[in-house]
């Protein structure tokens, strides 16, 4: 059997980004959010900042290509 009828097929989900930007009371810029919402389950979930949403993409990446493709934030902590 080849190895392209034994190749696992590549894993797309597909996340809804959300941004906005905080502010004080001051009208100052105080800090940017982040949410993701999973289009596959009625979950989102949010980040603090862009570092938070990069580690949570980039360690859902690394899962994801190890795992069924089936995971949740619960599971990447």
């Amino acid at each position: 059997m080849s190895n392209f009828l034994t190749a696992r097929p590549p894993q797309y989900r597909h996340f809804v980004l959300l941004a906005w930007e905080e502010r004080g009371a001051d009208g100052v810029h105080a800090a940017w959010r982040f949410s993701l919402q999973d289009s596959q389950k009625d979950e989102r979930i949010g980040f603090k900042d862009l570092n938070e949403l990069a580690m949570f993409l980039e360690k859902w990446m690394k899962d994801v290509s190890e795992s069924n493709g089936d995971l949740s934030k619960e599971k990447i902590k």
